[in-house]
C-alpha cells in the first residue's frame, strides 16, 4: 500500500517537472498538460524504467555469480569462458589473464586465441592482438564466418598498416564475399592511405550491401551504412 502511494506521489512530482520543462514543446507539452492522459503516460514510463532497472540488476547479479563460478574452477574451458564473459561485460584488461590461462592449457582452441585478440585490441596492444588473431587463423581460417579476418584487418589499420589491413579484407571478401563491415573497413583503410576516391567508393558500397542483406542482418547492416556515411562526410 505504502509503495503504491509512494509511486503515485513520484508520478505527480515527475509529471509536474516535465510539464514545466516541456511546456514550450509543441504537441508534447500539450499532451502532458491533459491531466489524466499526462498522468498515465508518466506512470507507464516510470513503470517501464523501474522494470528495466530491475531486470538489468538481476542480469548483473547473475553475471557476477557466473564470473565467480567460472573463476573457482581453473580448467582451460572455464578460464576461456570466463575471459569471454568478461569481454561481453567490457572488462577487456581483466579478460586477458584467464584467456592466457585457457590457451596455456588448451592451445589448439581457436576461440581462446580469438577472444584474446579481441581483448588485446580493445586495450591498445595491437601487436599482441595481431599475434593472437594470426594464431586463430592458423587453427581455423574461417573462424566465426570470417570474424577473425575482420578483427585482424581492424587491428592492422589501428597499428597504421593500411596495406596489410586491405590484404586481410581482400582475403575475407574472397572467402566470404563482401559485407557492409568489410566495405566500411576497406574505405577506412583507403582513406587512411590517402586514397579518397577509393574510400568514397567503398563507403558508397556499404549502403548497397546493407540493402541486400537478409532481414535478420538489416539492423547491423544499417549501423555500418550510417558509419560509412558519416566517414564519407568527414573524410
Amino acid at each position: 500500500m505504502f509503495r503504491l502511494v509512494g509511486f503515485f506521489i513520484l508520478v505527480f512530482v515527475v509529471l509536474n517537472v516535465l510539464r514545466g520543462v516541456l511546456a514550450p514543446v509543441p504537441i508534447v507539452g500539450a499532451i502532458l498538460g491533459i491531466p489524466l492522459l499526462g498522468f498515465w503516460i508518466v506512470a507507464l514510463g516510470l513503470s517501464w524504467a523501474f522494470s528495466r532497472f530491475a531486470n538489468d540488476a538481476v542480469d548483473r547479479s547473475r553475471q557476477r555469480s557466473l564470473v565467480r563460478t567460472l573463476g573457482a574452477v581453473e580448467t582451460p574451458h572455464n578460464q576461456g569462458k570466463l575471459g569471454s564473459l568478461l569481454i561481453q561485460q567490457g572488462r577487456y584488461k581483466r579478460a586477458i589473464e584467464p584467456l592466457e590461462n585457457a590457451i596455456a592449457g588448451d592451445p589448439n582452441t581457436a576461440e581462446w586465441h580469438f577472444r584474446l585478440g579481441q581483448a588485446r585490441l580493445k586495450t591498445g596492444d595491437f601487436e599482441g592482438a595481431s599475434q593472437a588473431l594470426l594464431r586463430t587463423l592458423e587453427i581455423d581460417e574461417a573462424y566465426g564466418y570470417g570474424s577473425a579476418l575482420l578483427h585482424l584487418a581492424e587491428t592492422e589499420l589501428a597499428a597504421g598498416r593500411e596495406e596489410s589491413s586491405l590484404q586481410r579484407l581482400e582475403q575475407f571478401e574472397r572467402n566470404h564475399g563482401p559485407s557492409p563491415e568489410s566495405a566500411y573497413r576497406r574505405g577506412k583503410a583507403h582513406l587512411r592511405a590517402g586514397r579518397k576516391e577509393a574510400a568514397h567508393a567503398a563507403f558508397d558500397e556499404v549502403a548497397e550491401l546493407a540493402r541486400t542483406q537478409a532481414k535478420y542482418q538489416k539492423k547491423q547492416g544499417g549501423a555500418w551504412a550510417l558509419r560509412a556515411q558519416l566517414a564519407r562526410w568527414t573524410g
